[in-house]
């Protein structure tokens, strides 16, 4: 996750806050600037004057001047504040290891398609004997061990998939309105290529095996009920020998 910018540009907000800026220097600045010439005339009409031309381009100059910088000084507190404000709504739906979708984020992606009529196909997976890495990698070599899956995740799996570390060594994958078929396939190619691609550690070479259970979507069934299919399926993986997938009855 890239941190967010000391110093974000107008061209980074988006398009309906830059929208809101431009219209609030307009008001602020020509406010200010008729506000100031008004008084000046009165001014005049009142008092009279002997540089009357000079007096009103200093009466809308100065103003002008003043104004401009306070919006520049405005504006760019509302790009701060709104940089921080999508960099935190960012990180509370990412997880910070991986850099992949959180829980949060992934509930709410499938709640989003579970209200679509199109199909769902959905994988647990879970990296096999994830204590023994960390007894034998340590903590950190854990965490390496996460990243590297996430990486695989991310450079197999097709880019509009929903990828989510859910949990631990746990990752939920899911794709809408996809053959089953192919979901499994493309399943089966990430578990051959997490047992053939070594994470490198400063030990030499470590290989991790991961187990997946699957599922698909059936008529008008809750996200829940399909989660919990495939975390069935998942559990009869590993009692099965792990390293492997099994479908959802």
């Amino acid at each position: 996750m890239e941190p967010p910018s000391a110093s974000p540009t107008f061209a980074d907000a988006p398009a309906t806050l830059r929208r809101r800026l431009w219209r609030t220097g307009a008001i602020v600045v020509g406010g200010s600037v008729f506000a100031s010439m008004a008084f000046a005339q009165i001014s005049f009409t009142q008092f009279g004057t002997i540089d009357y031309a000079g007096t009103m381009v200093f009466a809308g100059l100065i103003p002008l001047i003043v104004a401009s910088m306070a919006f520049a000084w405005i504006a760019s507190l509302t790009l701060r504040v709104e940089a921080s404000r999508r960099e935190l709504e960012h990180m509370a739906l990412q997880d910070p290891l991986t850099g992949l979708s959180n829980r949060r984020a992934a509930m709410a992606q499938l709640e989003t398609w579970g209200a679509q009529a199109s199909g769902l196909a959905l994988a647990i997976a879970d990296i096999d004997f994830f204590k023994r890495v960390n007894d034998r990698l340590g903590h950190d070599g854990g965490d390496a061990s996460l990243v590297h899956f996430a990486a695989l995740l991310r450079r197999i799996l097709p880019h509009d998939w929903l990828i989510a570390r859910i949990g631990g060594e746990e990752f939920l994958i899911a794709a809408q309105a996809t053959d089953f078929a192919k979901f499994s396939a493309c399943i089966e190619a990430l578990r051959v290529a997490v047992a053939e691609t070594a994470l490198i550690t400063p030990a030499g070479p470590y290989t991790l095996t991961a187990s997946f259970g699957l599922a698909e979507r059936g008529d008008a069934e809750a996200t829940g009920r399909l989660i919990t299919r495939a975390d069935m399926a998942l559990y009869a993986a590993k009692q099965a020998g792990r390293n492997r997938i099994e479908k959802a009855a």
